[in-house]
């Protein structure tokens, strides 16, 4: 009969077959925005509102705006930190190395036309509106240029110009018309959504309206200078609706003229303009008119006109 083996454990000891496997784990690079005093939807996602945005930036925190799966704003912004950025840079230069005219120049342009097409490992990481437009460039190349002179030339997409703060050029592409200046979507600053950003503009200004009045509030009680602080306190009372008062003169001057008057300088007015006219023209005399009998009847009998008078 074997013997049974019998194994005894110590009190600090475990059997080999309980030991647990220390597997690595991903480190998160997403920021714990409740360590800023944020309230967070998830890990690094907060509400899109001025506090929050004046709590990132003065954290030395990028944000991006977070969109639905129909590419509508959802009203929240995603934290990116600095070591998170410098990362995802990083990754994205790993990835669209291939693209590079100059593998060791991270700022040199993307392959472009027959080269981008006969590059099988830039084509699979090419985004397919590049292809497409690329293809069609090289299409009408081969058939002499465009079908009709009014008909603008295709534009060959290529990298994007900018060149952001530490001095890397943009990863992303220029659709390469005229009009785009060699600029991509988001640093040429194209909308898409005009009504939406619009909106999103006047929400933004909205919420720091407040913050804006403490700014003032705190300027006319701790400016030193006092023709600052008066300006502070002025502000917050044409704000307000309290003004200094104005002046107004509403008199209204009437000046009525007698019909008679008006008649006479009009005629005498008109007696000037014909002398002038009869000195200018030597051929014509100036014959006095018979004065005007007033209350003066005509009776016409048979056709012969006699004065009352007579």
């Amino acid at each position: 009969m074997a013997e049974e083996l019998e194994i005894v454990f110590g009190e600090d000891e475990e059997p080999a077959h309980m030991s647990l496997p220390d597997l690595p784990t991903a480190y998160d690079l997403r920021p714990d925005l409740s360590e800023l005093g944020i309230i967070e939807h998830e890990r690094g996602v907060c509400q899109d509102t001025y506090e929050n945005r004046s709590l990132l930036r003065r954290a030395n925190f990028g944000y991006d705006t977070v969109y639905d799966q129909m590419g509508r704003p959802t009203g929240l912004i995603a934290a990116r930190s600095q070591e998170q950025l410098r990362e995802r840079r990083v990754i994205s230069l790993t990835e669209k190395r291939p693209l590079l005219t100059e593998p060791n120049n991270n700022n040199s342009d993307f392959l472009t036309g027959v080269d981008l097409i006969l590059e099988d490992s830039a084509l699979k990481i090419t985004p397919p509106w590049v292809v497409g437009a690329t293809r069609a460039w090289l299409e009408e190349q081969k058939n002499g240029g465009p079908k009709s002179a009014k008909r603008q030339p295709a534009a060959l997409p290529h990298r994007c110009r900018f060149v952001k703060t530490d001095g890397l050029r943009c990863m992303l592409w220029s659709s390469g018309r005229s009009k785009d200046d060699g600029l991509c979507n988001i640093h040429l600053g194209s909308i898409k959504r005009p009504g939406q950003d619009v909106e999103r503009a006047r929400a933004k200004i909205v919420q720091s309206a407040a913050y804006a009045v403490d700014v003032v509030e705190q300027l006319m009680e701790n400016a030193s200078s006092e023709p600052v602080r008066l300006k502070a306190a002025t502000e917050i009372l044409d704000r307000a609706g309290v003004r200094s008062g104005v002046e107004l003169d509403v008199g209204v001057d009437v000046n009525v003229r007698a019909p008679h008057e008006i008649l006479a300088e009009r005629l005498q007015r008109l007696a000037g303009i014909a002398v002038q006219t009869a000195a200018s023209l030597p051929d014509i005399k100036v014959i006095d008119a018979e004065p005007i009998v007033e209350d003066s009847t005509v009776i016409v009998e048979n056709g012969e006109g006699t004065p009352d008078d007579k």
